[in-house]
């Protein structure tokens, strides 16, 4: 294949990208949370200053802080502007576990977070990542349920503090925030899994009556 021929491919790839609905800033957004990760945990494990005057630790939390808002402003865009995709389905709470899942390994590694907390947090995603994918196999989603978006927000809440306020890791209120999260993990995924029994391995038959 000659280097012309590799161009033209590549124009043709990056217009069909264009042209498809799922190339939109909401899928962007996605993907900047995901690739914002590494950013947070390479400054909490700096041992030297990027910045003299500030230090790396409010540096991560700002960075974290804008990789939080993503989630807000993927749900924006694709709820206002039409560009919900099933690919932005699929990626969005992918992106959510990538972000958190890292972040919170760091602050275990740390010794901000207990580790069976973090252990909560990682049995619980692996397992709704298995009920989505078994899901996705039989054109079955699971929106965010109550709990889901509690969940997330407890997650964010003691990121936040603990990467801005690391003293605090063992304030009492520190560490109630942290079992309320644990807690409202577990529920959810509990509550996911009832969800998966009762549409995916358990679902009603078509000729059922309605409740």
């Amino acid at each position: 294949m000659t280097l012309s021929e590799r161009y033209n491919g590549l124009v043709g790839v990056w217009e069909a990208a264009l042209r498809g609905k799922w190339f939109n800033p909401a899928n962007l957004f996605t993907a900047l949370r995901v690739a914002l990760a590494p950013v947070i945990i390479l400054l909490l494990l700096a041992d030297t200053r990027l910045i003299s005057t500030v230090s790396n630790n409010v540096l991560a939390g700002i960075v974290f802080v804008i990789a939080a808002l993503t989630d807000k402003a993927d749900g924006y865009y694709a709820r206002n502007y039409d560009a919900v995709t099933r690919l932005g389905q699929f990626l969005d709470p992918l992106a959510d576990k990538l972000l958190m899942i890292p972040v919170l390994i760091t602050l275990s590694y740390l010794e901000l977070l207990p580790w069976w907390a973090v252990a909560v947090v990682v049995a619980r995603e692996l397992l709704i990542s298995g009920i989505r994918f078994v899901g996705t196999k039989r054109n079955i989603t699971f929106p965010a349920s109550w709990s889901g978006k509690v969940k997330m927000f407890s997650q964010v809440v003691v990121v936040v503090v603990l990467i801005f306020f690391p003293g605090s890791a063992h304030n009492i209120w520190v560490q109630i925030l942290v079992y309320f999260m644990v807690a409202i993990t577990a529920y959810s995924g509990i509550e996911y899994l009832f969800r998966a029994r009762r549409e995916i391995f358990n679902p009603p038959s078509t000729g059922a009556k309605a409740s």
